[in-house]
């Protein structure tokens, strides 16, 4: 008990000094997008006083856990001493709780109380990432967010890629253009983007690319139908061809064109939704 009620206290400095703490945007950006459908029902509309507070409370637990003062199995505060700690209000407290919750961070035992369930904060991020809506407003955020990262790294790409790679990246395509199921098929793809990206040599970038993985892999599964799959075949076929000649002009280009392809494969609502 003596671990868990240090880091009690440290909960409570934390909160109360306002220290400057790692941030963890992720969680609080999807969040934004189904907070009123989670909580609908459940509390009162917050006003945005509260709305900042509880995401303070989410970013201090988080931060916790990236500094491993936190870890699976510690049971946080009973929620009245730990409203004080935050000097919030308990309403407050639940919907930071509930965020946490919904993400898997922590779970709610009817003997113990709230249980921090995960300390991975990769799988975190990762399960936070995969219910976002695929709407056009996604799509295009991924998407240039693939662009600027694929982008970013060509030139390196087109130095380091060899003859084994380029082999493997025609493999990887061919198993992509042979799969039945619309789901192996995108598993492929997002296969031949990782390889490509980890070719960078930064595993900051790989390891971003690989948090974001299940919303990149339902956004490709979107175009995987005859039409969608035979295009994506041979665009990566193209941009194999470029890295093969180690021009990085037009593996730029071709990247560009091929990431702007899959959004005419959006549901009609998600594209005409602004």
């Amino acid at each position: 008990m003596d671990g868990i009620d240090g880091r009690r206290a440290r909960i409570a400095l934390d909160a109360r000094n306002n220290r400057p703490l790692t941030p963890h945007a992720t969680i609080l950006v999807v969040w934004s997008y189904h907070r009123g459908d989670v909580l609908k029902g459940k509390f009162s509309p917050a006003p945005k006083a509260a709305q900042r507070q509880s995401d303070d409370v989410v970013r201090a637990i988080l931060a916790m856990l990236e500094r491993g003062e936190l870890h699976e199995g510690d049971v946080l505060p009973p929620e009245r001493e730990l409203a004080q700690q935050f000097d919030i209000g308990r309403n407050t407290l639940r919907e930071a709780i509930k965020v946490l919750q919904v993400y898997g961070v922590v779970d709610r035992s009817p003997r113990l109380g709230t249980v921090i369930k995960s300390a991975n904060l990769d799988h975190i991020m990762g399960v936070a990432f995969s219910s976002m809506p695929l709407t056009r407003e996604t799509f295009d955020d991924i998407q240039e967010f693939r662009q600027v990262l694929e982008s970013g790294i060509a030139s390196r790409v087109a130095e380091r890629c060899g003859p084994e790679t380029i082999e493997k990246l025609e493999a990887i395509n061919r198993n992509m253009a042979s799969a039945g199921d619309l789901r192996e098929q995108a598993a492929h793809d997002y296969q031949f983007h990782a390889l490509l990206i980890d070719l960078g040599g930064n595993a900051v970038l790989s390891r971003t690319y690989r948090v974001l993985g299940e919303p990149i892999q339902r956004l490709m599964e979107l175009g995987k139908n005859a039409r969608g799959t035979d295009a994506a075949f041979r665009q990566h076929q193209a941009l194999i061809e470029a890295l093969r000649q180690r021009d990085v002009e037009a593996y730029g280009r071709l990247l560009a064109r091929h990431l702007a392809h899959g959004r005419r494969y959006l549901p009609e609502q998600s594209r005409n939704k602004d």
